[in-house]
């Protein structure tokens, strides 16, 4: 399947706390899965460290929203979830997503996946 973003939205019972032991894998997963591993192992404890603060402090994090081939972007809204954008529409992008919520599973942190919700994305019928 192909799409340019895949939304993964928690359920009622995540809190932004409950995602701090599954967020270094996950993060890590993105990156890698994605191509954007940075080669500087400081560089990607500092990209970890900026997101983990913020889970400890129970608030939304960053994400990864730099240039490149895709992002994990953490949308300002009151809902806990996050999306996995890509410019041009790809296979890479269901993939990574998949991915993601396998490492979420892993931690049994409930969450569903949706396809293509951003709006400026949505299929016109």
């Amino acid at each position: 399947m192909r799409a340019h973003s895949g939304h993964i939205r928690f359920d009622r019972s995540v809190t932004w706390k409950k995602l701090l032991p599954a967020f270094r894998p996950m993060f890590t997963k993105f990156l890698e899965e994605s191509g954007q591993l940075p080669q500087d192992p400081e560089i990607l404890g500092v990209l970890i460290e900026e997101n983990l603060r913020d889970l400890r402090n129970n608030r939304k994090p960053e994400g990864y929203n730099r240039e490149g081939p895709m992002r994990l972007i953490f949308p300002i809204s009151k809902n806990l979830d996050f999306y996995v954008y890509s410019k041009t529409k790809t296979t890479e992008v269901t993939r990574v997503v998949e991915q993601l919520s396998r490492v979420l599973q892993k931690y049994r942190l409930k969450h569903a996946v949706d396809w293509d919700k951003l709006t400026v994305f949505q299929d016109r019928k």
